[in-house]
């Protein structure tokens, strides 16, 4: 009976002689049912289920049946060549020899073709490894003469090329034709029609998407929508505030940033985070702090966090950064924009520029209590922060040195985020730099032309200062000895980014810790007198960037002095396949980088694709846990900026720029544009991007044609930073775009007779309040980066209008392109036309924010028809009445009554309403019609104010020219 017991538990193989010529016919099921009760037994075994023997016979693995990964096609063991190849340059072609035969079994690796892409496995540990995603350079080739060994298959997409080996040529064969069969089933990515802006992508049709303006329904969405993750988080950011509050106002630390991911992680559900790396004598992110703070969150290490790129190697990075903002939950909830969960970005549609809660002295001073040197000086105790970077503007403009000394950290800050503070170092490192720097931007100038057209008499007059004792040798000899200083130059410009790198291996070293040592166990208790922004949260960038990042909690700007600086800003999300994408997009990236970093970190695993044709796992039902709306059903599409050093790509690309110029092409009534930059020239030696040539193009078109065709541009009204030397950069390279030169928009389309104000005209952002009784105004820093066509297109994310976002090998960025399904009526310039729900519905929501009729439109203003000669009116007039009222209250700054450096000074001194007639001037305030206000096209027009050449950043040579 006992032995009865042991065979029925333990399968036990038929031991009969069952060679088939002697088995009679009338047996033969009956032989098939002991094999197949056999077999049975095998997978109900616990044991001998997962064997690997057992595993091999039915060519199956941990990862056939997994939900959301979609079926295996085809499984079983290649040898796998030991070294991967990321890079081109290498010898993949070589002769056979008799080691092949040898090559050691560690090497036997479980490949596994999925739906879109190949993975393999270790058989003794299931640790997956690096999976090869099928992308339109995607190629397999086979045979001795291609592959250099016998039965062998190269595999090659974008990132990596892979070599494998099998048993024999019916094996090799039957390999190819899976990977044939993966090719046709994954077209979408690598089929032989190009995806529409040669993105990575296709359309993805009939999908679900909404948007969102400003923080405060984003973060709110993205917070409720992480409490929902079932299996898997992906963030990636260009800087992320573990800190920051999502939902507000309240004093719940449950809705911290960083509470919600140990939340979820401790759960069960893996959240994976890759921020930008920042070089910490440049820029105040910390990423440092935010990796060890979200790791700390969770005791299973459920929490990783990549920070890239290193900058200690010798293909580190120094000048681009990762830029995209995104958050992927479970691969099919993608939110995609320009929001970076980080300080300063959640604002509303009230735009604050006080938050002080009971303590704000709402009552105006009197005139007798405004101290008697304001009132008769006009000075400004509390002036917006950007006048006051103004001022410093005009008090350096003849000779501008940058602070701190260090010139390389102000050549690359510029080329930065905007709040790219230069942080003080040590002073040996400091005065080293600055000697550096400084001889090689002196003799560069002497050596180089500066390409820009509008420089050429300056560049003249530089080189008239330089030492001319080489006019009496050969011109053969001269270039001889142009070629020793750019060589001699460029050693210096080498040893000045060791310098770098080595002050950069002290935080490469601390990125191996990864327990926090010094964390801020106390949370916060929020103060009901500052229910909004909290600590570093409430900021100005121009008045003071970031610091201290580690103590969040406590302000760095004194809030009772100087207005917080309001934050405007887009984002979208989307759901389905569309989400995939999104997702695909982050595990290229984050398998790359993993290599890169992470290699032997075990704890760090590969990730995978989830299947695109799993409709019940892609069907959303619970968009109502995260969103106040019905998401409306569009046609969405990714694209991105990528190249080599952001994610191993060995061809750039730059589909973002593709979408931008093909809608601005499509345009047929109007284009509204909201973007942080506007850096685009035509046929500039420096700025390559061709949007310009887009938007000159379409603009042509529509005057050759007699068509009603609007543009609007809304535009922070000064850069971001608060380092003079940047914001000269970014607005001089912007004004050359708009105005200023012979190859500015304005320039060329006056030259074709075209006025450009009848078709384009560029709008910026302000608001004003009461801050300790008394009148303060503010900017409103666009940072948006959105563009709606015909309310039917739009195209929202990360990318900015300069070569850095446009030009794919620079910034990684990440944009979605919508195309409406669902339409509705409506009307442009008088005449009926079918509009999408989702386009049109996001740009009169924004419309009416902007002209202030969003709760209240007395006059009922209808922001219907954009292009109509009454609105286009009504809107520019609304700018233009608000700009008045703004410069006759405060005299504010940017303002196109300068044109010069020295009227900045006088216009200072001119008393000011705020001071002189509060209480007239709070009757004056009340005409403001919303937040937007007129760009000042001809702000200092009449001047230079290209930074100087020692700074390195008057004509960004390091980027074309320092690197080569």
């Amino acid at each position: 009976m006992r032995d009865q017991d042991e065979n029925d538990r333990y399968p036990c193989f038929p031991t009969k002689y069952d060679r088939i010529v002697y088995v009679m016919d009338n047996i033969v099921g009956e032989r098939c049912a002991i094999l197949r009760d056999y077999l049975n037994k095998v997978l109900q075994h616990p044991k001998f289920r997962t064997h690997q023997a057992t595993c091999e016979f039915f060519n199956v693995s941990c990862l056939s049946h997994i939900d959301g990964l979609s079926s295996s096609r085809k499984e079983g063991y290649l040898i796998k060549r030991s070294k991967d190849y990321y890079h081109d340059g290498y010898n993949f072609f070589r002769q056979s020899s008799f080691a092949d035969s040898f090559i050691d079994h560690r090497d036997r690796k479980w490949f596994i073709i999925k739906d879109s892409y190949i993975v393999y496995m270790r058989p003794d540990t299931y640790e997956v490894g690096f999976p090869m995603l099928v992308d339109h350079n995607f190629q397999i080739i086979n045979g001795l003469r291609h592959v250099g060994i016998h039965h062998g298959i190269k595999i090659t997409n974008l990132q990596r090329t892979l070599v494998v080996k099998c048993q024999t040529a019916y094996d090799c064969e039957e390999w190819m034709q899976h990977l044939k069969n993966l090719i046709e089933q994954a077209n979408s990515f690598c089929g032989p029609t190009v995806n529409r802006f040669d993105s990575y992508a296709p359309i993805r049709e009939n999908q679900l998407a909404y948007w969102f303006i400003n923080g405060k329904s984003y973060m709110e969405a993205v917070a409720k929508a992480l409490l929902t993750a079932k299996d898997e988080v992906f963030i990636t950011d260009w800087w992320l505030s573990p800190e920051i509050m999502m939902i507000r106002p309240t004093d719940d630390q449950t809705y911290r940033l960083d509470n919600i991911l140990g939340r979820i992680a401790d759960a069960g559900v893996r959240v994976y985070v890759m921020v930008f790396k920042e070089i910490k004598h440049i820029i105040s992110l910390n990423s440092l702090h935010t990796e060890k703070t979200l790791i700390s969150k969770n005791k299973n290490g459920f929490i990783k966090v990549i920070r890239h790129p290193s900058h200690t190697t010798t293909n580190g990075v120094l000048l681009w950064t990762h830029h995209e903002k995104m958050v992927v939950i479970d691969q099919k909830i993608a939110f995609v924009g320009g929001i970076d969960l980080c300080h300063g970005r959640w604002d509303d549609e009230y735009m604050r520029l006080v938050d002080l809660g009971d303590e704000n002295d709402t009552t105006l001073n009197s005139p007798f209590q405004i101290p008697e040197e304001n009132v008769t000086t006009g000075e400004r105790n509390i002036a917006e922060a950007a006048q006051r970077n103004m001022t410093q503007m005009t008090e350096q403009s003849d000779a501008i040195l940058i602070n701190n000394g260090n010139r390389l950290i102000a050549a690359l800050g510029a080329q930065y985020e905007t709040n790219g503070n230069i942080k003080s170092t040590d002073l040996t490192y400091t005065h080293r730099t600055e000697r550096c720097m400084k001889s090689i931007a002196s003799k560069w100038k002497q050596s180089k032309l500066i390409g820009a057209d509008e420089n050429e008499n300056d560049s003249e007059s530089n080189s008239d200062e330089s030492t001319t004792s080489d006019e009496s040798i050969s011109k053969h000899d001269k270039k001889a000895t142009r070629r020793r200083r750019r060589k001699r130059y460029a050693a210096k410009w080498r040893q000045l980014v060791q310098n770098v790198r080595i002050n950069s291996e002290a935080s490469d070293d601390e990125e191996t810790v990864e327990e926090q040592q010094s964390i801020m166990s106390s949370t916060f208790a929020a103060n009901r007198k500052y229910r909004y922004f909290i600590g570093k949260d409430y900021s100005n960038v121009y008045q003071q960037d970031f610091k201290e990042l580690d103590n969040h909690s406590k302000d760095y700007i004194d809030r009772k002095s100087v207005p917080r600086m309001p934050w405007y800003d887009e984002a979208l999300v989307v759901f389905g396949q569309a989400a995939r994408d999104v997702a695909r997009h982050f595990i290229q990236r984050w398998n790359i980088h993993k290599y890169e970093k992470k290699l032997n970190n075990n704890s760090y695993p590969f990730l995978l694709p989830r299947a695109y044709d799993d409709e019940q796992d892609l069907t959303i039902k619970n968009w109502r846990d995260f969103l106040e709306n019905k998401p409306f059903r569009v046609n969405a599409q990714c694209v991105r900026s990528v190249g080599l050093w952001s994610a191993r790509m060995k061809t750039p690309e730059s589909s973002i720029q593709n979408a931008y110029i093909q809608m601005i092409d499509a345009a047929k009534h109007f284009i509204y544009i909201e973007n942080q930059f506007f850096i685009t020239i035509a046929n500039d030696r420096q700025v390559q991007n061709e949007l310009a040539d887009a938007l000159f193009r379409r603009i042509q078109q529509a005057h050759t044609q007699k068509q009603k065709f609007r543009i609007y541009v809304v535009l922070p009204l000064l850069p971001g930073f608060d380092r003079l030397d940047a914001s000269k950069a970014i607005l001089f390279y912007i004004m050359r775009s708009i105005t200023k030169g012979d190859k500015s928009l304005f320039s060329r389309l006056q030259k074709a007779g075209i006025p450009p104000r009848d078709y384009i005209n560029f709008f910026g952002m302000r608001n004003h309040d009461i801050l300790m009784g008394r009148l303060v105004t503010e900017i409103i820093y666009v940072h948006s980066k959105l563009m709606i066509i015909d309310d039917r297109m739009a195209i929202c994310g990360s990318a900015n209008i300069n070569d850095r976002s446009l030009l794919g090998e620079r910034d990684s960025e990440l944009c979605m392109v919508i195309n409406d399904v669902e339409e509705k009526d409506s009307r442009f310039n008088g005449q009926s036309v079918r509009v999408g729900k989702f386009c049109s519905s996001w740009r009169r929501r924004i419309f009416k924010m902007l002209l202030g009729i969003q709760y209240d439109n007395p006059n009922n203003i209808d922001v219907t028809d954009p292009i109509s000669d009454e609105f286009y009116s009504y809107f520019r007039n609304v700018a233009k009445k608000n700009t008045l009222i703004y410069e006759k209250v405060f005299a504010t700054i940017p303002t196109d009554h300068i044109r010069r450096f020295c009227q900045i000074s006088a216009y200072n001194k001119m008393t000011t309403m705020n001071n002189t007639d509060p209480i007239q001037a709070q009757q004056e305030l009340k005409g403001i019609q919303g937040f937007v206000v007129e760009y000042p096209l001809y702000f200092l027009d009449e001047e230079n104010y290209l930074p100087n050449m020692t700074s390195l950043e008057g004509e960004n040579f390091i980027i074309n020219d320092g690197f080569k």
